[in-house]
């Protein structure tokens, strides 16, 4: 973390250091993020990412004397009187051409993203029509988010306004009712199109939680606003765990997109729907979103992508070191940026080919983190433990399978589930052993 381009700001606001959320708005800004951008790579509600940016800058302000914006903020630090504060002295603040070590989603901007441009084109495509419903698969780190980043300007660059709800941010309490679940999302949708909630006015205890939330949609939400609402789900998997309130909230996703053909109002809305893995909470298959619509499943990079993201990393690798390095990883696009990265910094590949697996090679610190999600839960543990020795003796239940799947550690070939890739095949098995 660039401690030394904070220094100054916490110096401003004394005794009152920025907090986490803080320093994320800080940043990114700083970077040229957009709120939205932010609120998606953070996993924090977009309004509250908001609310934070705005009591951010009215402090700046308060400490400084003057007007600081989000806008303005790079000009007003660089231009400081005293050279010691100037911005030129925090080269990790100031843009520049210096790689950075992968992190979280990548920039609508950035170079490293690798497109599939079937997979974009079609789902660019399909969040312009009336009622469009785009459904995007793919375990932890495969780059989902990078895609509804895109996706995102895409929809705002044709006029839609994006509107992120990320499930994982929903308190705990609200999994156990329908009721409050529902109006929490209700009010949520609301502030973010900066409209005041209204669900008394719409929610009648004797219709139901579903048709108040019908009504709620279509009568107030969508019939207040002029442009098409793109309406993205982050995190849906957190439903699944779930089962009770899944199956009064997924057919919502259906109904409101087969709504769309019977009646206009409803063409206004489209739908993203994110998940990490299958969906195993019994659905009827005309009350499920995961049959309708397009479904994107983002497949581990091939060779020809492999070798397109190392020209942008501005290596000059053979076609046996790549082959190597894909089989290693499998295709894990998150994988395959951390190893371009370390090659950048001049790391032998003969070296990091020996030594990744091990705890001082470059994956040690996503290998050891998700060693400590796994060790936590025993059944998790002792699952993972029988794929890794490929002993199907003793059945697996589907939270299980769907946890280990979401993870990232393992995938189905066919009916065979087995470990993601050989770099977490020779981890374990060293770790288990």
């Amino acid at each position: 973390m660039p401690q030394s381009a904070l220094a100054i700001v916490n110096e401003l606001l004394a005794p009152n250091p920025l907090t986490y959320i803080q320093e994320i708005v800080f940043l990114r800004s700083l970077d040229g993020k957009r709120y939205r951008e932010i609120a998606v790579e953070s996993g924090y509600d977009y309004d509250y990412v908001k609310e934070v940016g705005f009591q951010l800058w009215q402090n700046l302000s308060h400490a400084l004397g003057r007007k600081v914006t989000k806008k303005n903020v790079r000009l007003i630090l660089a231009g400081l009187d005293s050279p010691a504060n100037s911005l030129s002295n925090f080269p990790l603040i100031v843009r520049s051409s210096a790689l950075e070590f992968p992190r979280g989603p990548l920039p609508v901007d950035s170079k490293f993203y690798v497109e599939r441009s079937a997979i974009e084109s079609l789902a660019y495509r399909e969040i312009l029509k009336p009622g469009g419903l785009v459904r995007i698969k793919a375990p932890q780190q495969s780059g989902k988010t990078s895609l509804v980043l895109r996706l995102i300007a895409h929809a705002e660059s044709n006029g839609l306004v994006p509107v992120v709800l990320n499930l994982q941010s929903a308190d705990r309490r609200l999994f156990s009712n329908l009721n409050d679940f529902l109006r929490w999302l209700c009010v949520l949708i609301s502030r973010q199109l900066s409209l005041e909630p209204q669900l008394d006015a719409y929610w009648d205890e004797e219709s139901g939680s579903k048709l108040s939330c019908n009504a709620y949609f279509q009568m107030y939400l969508l019939d207040k606003i002029e442009a098409g609402v793109v309406l993205i789900f982050d995190e849906v998997t957190a439903l699944f765990e779930y089962p009770e309130l899944a199956q009064d909230v997924l057919p919502l996703f259906r109904i409101w997109h087969e709504s769309a053909a019977q009646n206009k109002i409803w063409q206004k809305l489209r739908l993203i729907v994110v998940h990490n893995t299958e969906l195993y909470v019994p659905l009827k298959l005309n009350q499920s979103p995961f049959n309708v619509g397009l479904p994107i499943e983002l497949a581990e990079l091939n060779f020809d992508q492999v070798r397109m993201l190392a020209q942008q990393y501005e290596l000059d690798l053979r076609c046996d070191e790549l082959n190597q390095l894909q089989r290693l990883v499998g295709g894990h696009p998150y994988l395959l940026q951390v190893a371009f990265y370390w090659l950048q910094q001049d790391l032998p590949i003969e070296q990091l080919l020996e030594e990744a697996h091990t705890t001082v090679g470059i994956y040690h610190a996503d290998l050891e983190r998700l060693w400590n999600r796994i060790q936590q839960h025993p059944n998790l543990l002792d699952a993972f433990r029988s794929i890794l020795a490929n002993d199907y003796s003793v059945p697996f239940g589907a939270i299980t399978v769907y946890k280990l799947e979401s993870l990232g550690l393992i995938k189905r070939q066919g009916n065979q589930l087995m470990v993601r890739c050989p770099l977490y095949q020779q981890y374990f098995t060293a770790y288990l052993s």
